[in-house]
């Protein structure tokens, strides 16, 4: 059971990576577009370098940064027996994401929190593509709340970071929903950009715990409907559900999903980007490269629904059924295996006993 869950880690990190990096060069296309520069079937392979290489965006930075929050809270937990730190060690790592995107100047951290691995990687030192929200909502170094928002802002950068809280929160699928609205909503305040984070995260709890992906959708959406305002975000989900579970046994043309897809929209938002990866997810559930295809070929925020679906079937699928040419090809691929076993272990440390490796890491702090 230890050997399935951390392949479900790694798979989930790894497959949202590469569906993430699928969809970065046609961003910003529509689907005619697509089809015109790409062929009948559009993107089914790396395309933005002449390599034949892949490489992550921010949807995955942010991803990486959310983890080490976590597993610095997590290491302070385990220390000094003081939870309830998760926000706060996430914020100022994504802070530290922020120095990486060029805003050393407009971080407020004291020296020892600029410290990490991460921050270390001069690979992660470059933009691609951040979310604006995410940009001008840490550059002034306030976290916002669901209680006191920064913004009305329901950009899909709150949701497509958070699959990690829901690979930690396996025992308690309520507060994986709840830490998750939390984490997003440092930076987004409208509902939908944080409810769909909830969402998102709980699935991924339940889908964790062995439970099949259209109960742990509904058990999901269960949970949403006890918070205020969840009304958008309900509706879009089951508009992507009903949508899905029509057209499951037929064999759809290509362009006959992405015309579905409009019909949710283009996954800008965090409802639409989590609607529409769910709708893949739920046609392609048993195959990990057909969904994620579908995911990122369409008009809209093809990275975004590439990330979230691919962390989606990476998790029900595994890594061993990515094609093995993604998983090559993928640029500081290192990174995320490093990232996802870390994830795995959780805490070398015990209550009695500080592993210095680990603390020198992910400080308790």
């Amino acid at each position: 059971m230890e050997s399935n869950r951390k392949e479900k880690i790694r798979g989930c990190i790894l497959g949202g990576a590469i569906g993430d990096a699928l969809g970065a060069p046609i961003e910003f296309l529509n689907y005619n577009e697509i089809i015109q520069e790409y062929g009948e079937f559009g993107v089914s392979d790396y395309v933005e370098f002449s390599d034949g290489s892949g490489e992550f965006t921010d949807d995955t930075q942010m991803t990486l940064f959310t983890t080490e929050g976590i597993l610095r809270a997590y290491h302070r937990a385990v220390l000094k027996g003081i939870g309830g730190y998760t926000l706060k060690t996430t914020f100022d790592s994504y802070l530290r994401w922020l120095i990486t995107q060029g805003y050393s100047a407009k971080v407020k951290l004291d020296n020892e929190l600029v410290n990490g691995w991460l921050v270390d990687r001069k690979e992660l030192y470059k933009q691609r593509s951040p979310g604006h929200t995410c940009l001008d909502s840490l550059i002034n170094s306030v976290p916002g709340s669901m209680e006191k928002p920064l913004n009305n802002s329901k950009g899909c950068g709150g949701v497509m970071r958070v699959a990690p809280v829901g690979l930690v929160f396996t025992s308690d699928v309520e507060y994986s929903f709840k830490v998750a609205c939390e984490i997003a909503s440092l930076t987004h305040g409208h509902p939908s950009g944080y409810l769909s984070a909830g969402v998102f995260a709980s699935i991924i709890s339940s889908l964790m715990s062995d439970v099949p992906l259209r109960e742990s959708i509904i058990f999901s959406l269960d949970i949403l409907k006890k918070y205020d305002r969840h009304e958008e975000t309900l509706s879009i989900v089951e508009l992507a559900v009903n949508l899905a579970d029509e057209n499951i046994n037929k064999n759809l043309k290509h362009s006959e999903i992405a015309n579905l897809i409009e019909r949710i929209g283009a996954g800008w938002t965090g409802e639409e980007a989590l609607a529409i990866s769910l709708f893949c997810a739920i046609i392609f559930q048993d195959n990990y490269e057909s969904g994620v295809l579908a995911s990122i070929n369409h008009s809209g925020d093809s990275d975004s629904t590439g990330a979230i679906t691919g962390n989606i079937l990476g998790l029900i699928n595994g890594s061993d059924k990515i094609p093995q040419k993604w998983i090559e090809n993928l640029r500081f691929i290192d990174i995320i295996e490093e990232i996802s076993d870390d994830l795995y272990i959780g805490c070398k440390s015990s209550t009695y006993n500080c592993n210095e490796d680990w603390w020198k890491k992910y400080p308790g702090y």
